[in-house]
């Protein structure tokens, strides 16, 4: 798996236990779309452009530009590992080139 996939980073050490990581899908979210997406998954804020979603015993914050922050993982590599999971679930959410 490539390093430094999605642009993750360690960030710091969460108070819940594990690590914070940060990094960017390579396109933004239509959060219209996203909220829909998450409906019974997570809480979505379209407005602010935030959706937050507990996922494979991490609590993951979803932004608008694409950024995303991985709470309570043990690397960036599990991190990366959650994220492609949870990439096939939103990403009609992401939008579209052209």
């Amino acid at each position: 798996m490539a390093k430094n996939k999605y642009n993750a980073r360690s960030v710091r050490p969460c108070k819940g236990g594990g690590i914070l990581v940060e990094g960017t899908f390579d396109k933004p979210f239509l959060m219209e779309s996203l909220c829909r997406i998450l409906r019974n998954r997570g809480k979505c804020a379209e407005k602010l452009g935030v959706a937050r979603l507990f996922y494979d015993d991490c609590d993951i914050t979803l932004y608008r530009n694409g950024r995303f922050d991985v709470h309570r993982v043990q690397s960036t590599e599990q991190a990366i590992e959650i994220i492609e999971r949870l990439k096939v679930i939103v990403q009609g959410a992401f939008v579209e080139e052209g």
